[in-house]
């Protein structure tokens, strides 16, 4: 995975519309696609017009402050969580955002971006870091790239 591969998923996996049943219906797949290539459970969280939508756990998943975290870090740095990861090396703000406990310099956090707009986040924790973005990813990719 390359900055720019993180760059251009943001550029495709963009909403023409996104509402509180939508949440719902990517949650329902997250958790499906994670069943079926995980043995361990996750946590997803999304966050949409400055409210949070969906927090859900799956069973044996302990709550943590990482799905927070991400999402902090993508409504604050206006893309994926994954590229401040890549980013933290060459902006200041950053390297410093890693030893701030509000945000999370990892994969597992994805902007919703509607209509060209950032609206919120997706996030997931539980696995690997790259994991946990990839998950959403391949989601988001089937809903939104199949349909074109």
């Amino acid at each position: 995975m390359t900055i720019e591969r993180v760059m251009q998923q943001e550029e495709q996996l963009q909403f023409e519309v996104f509402n509180h049943e939508t949440a719902l219906d990517i949650t329902n797949e997250i958790v499906e696609y994670v069943k079926q290539h995980y043995p361990k459970p996750v946590g997803i969280q999304i966050f949409y017009n400055e409210k949070m939508v969906l927090h859900y756990l799956m069973d044996g998943r302990k709550n943590s402050p990482w799905l927070e975290r991400k999402t902090c870090t993508v409504m604050e740095s206006g893309h994926s969580s994954l590229w401040t990861f890549y980013k933290k090396e060459s902006e200041e703000l950053y390297k410093h955002w890693e030893t701030d406990e509000r945000y999370a310099i990892c994969g597992g956090g994805f902007p919703v971006i509607e209509k060209g707009v950032i609206k919120g986040a997706i996030c997931v924790s539980g696995l690997d870091h790259m994991d946990d973005h990839d998950i959403i990813i391949q989601v988001l990719k089937k809903r939104l790239l199949s349909k074109k």
